[in-house]
């Protein structure tokens, strides 16, 4: 995507369609999800929703800036090593005292936790939520366009987040996070739980940041007959365009160890959410970055999924408890070196 003007420059899934097999290509996902490989019959970027993981935190700071302000970048937690939820790997959660920015580049799991759920920032983050097309609870989101004339509906769904997702039972405890560490509020705060959402939505959210805090609705035609479509107008994601700058400065410290890989300096965020496919626990790779245009103003925006990242560790014949993030960027740098040479 282009964070100045909407455009939605490319989309590609892997395995195509099967468009000469019928029944394959009008099965649902259920009827999908029963056979033993990988089908599509849709472009997944912007229809099949997922947990987003850790990509998700910069919406959970976000959420923090738009409601405590520029303070928000100074809310520090102290982080102790039996409240950790990611203890493996080369990059488990640090412990100590963590702040915004640490936790933005070193993905820290529990220091978001305490901060959307102690900072009460549930209402900040659905409204970020229903701009952007993420689901809660299965509802909320959308897939290519925003109703803007869709508020009696949205308070309907923001009242049901009241009684279901923002009052889960047991409650939070600061005392044991870990309880609740994938629940409610808790789950929301690291991209996991009830909260769903398409590359294509999380792509948005990072458009939003590159595009100092605004979003400009997606456009997906250029031109009809002879007539310009015209580019849409924005909608503020940061209630401050300095939050947006910060953001951008975290992400790309985020992202300064991967630049050997793309070749480019850009701002990102990774993710490895966890959950349920087949009846199997896999592990999805994200990679959301934004980097300047070749030429003219703004940026461009990619997020990429792999799905079952597993299957990588496997390949490279390394260790089960490796994370899985250092080595799905590999695969991805091919994909991303080719996107970038046509579009930046």
């Amino acid at each position: 995507m282009e964070d100045s003007t909407g455009d939605v420059l490319a989309s590609s899934v892997y395995p195509l369609p099967p468009v000469k097999d019928w029944e394959l290509l009008n099965m649902t996902t259920n009827e999908q999800n029963k056979l033993s490989g990988w089908y599509t019959n849709a472009d997944l970027g912007f229809t099949y929703a997922t947990q987003p993981g850790s990509t998700a935190k910069v919406l959970t700071a976000m959420a923090a800036f738009n409601k405590l302000g520029i303070n928000a970048a100074k809310r520090s937690f102290t982080v102790s090593s039996y409240e950790r939820i990611r203890t493996k790997g080369i990059e488990p959660d640090e412990t100590g005292n963590i702040t915004l920015e640490r936790a933005i580049v070193n993905s820290n799991n529990v220091y978001f936790i305490k901060l959307a759920n102690e900072e009460h920032l549930q209402e900040n983050m659905a409204a970020l939520y229903m701009k952007t097309g993420m689901f809660l609870r299965g509802v909320g989101g959308y897939y290519f366009d925003k109703d803007t004339s869709n508020a009696k509906q949205e308070n309907k769904w923001m009242n049901l987040w009241r009684k279901t997702e923002f009052n889960t039972k047991p409650r939070y405890d600061p005392s044991n996070i870990r309880r609740t560490r994938a629940k409610g509020i808790s789950g929301m705060a690291w991209g996991q739980g009830e909260l769903i959402a398409t590359p294509a939505s999380v792509a948005r959210l990072i458009s939003g940041v590159a595009n100092k805090g605004t979003l400009v609705a997606n456009r997906y035609v250029l031109k009809i007959s002879d007539s310009t479509t015209k580019v849409k107008p924005g909608i503020k994601l940061a209630n401050d365009p300095q939050y947006a700058a910060l953001l951008t400065d975290y992400m790309l410290k985020q992202s300064a160890n991967k630049r050997y890989t793309l070749g480019i300096t850009v701002a990102g965020k990774t993710g490895t959410p966890e959950r349920i496919w087949k009846k199997e626990r896999i592990n999805d790779g994200w990679y959301v970055f934004f980097a300047p245009k070749k030429s003219g103003p703004g940026h461009v925006v990619v997020c990429i999924r792999i799905e079952s990242t597993r299957a990588q560790v496997k390949r490279y014949n390394l260790p089960e408890n490796t994370l899985y993030q250092h080595y799905w960027i590999l695969d991805i740098s091919k994909i991303l070196n080719r996107l970038l040479q046509n579009l930046l």
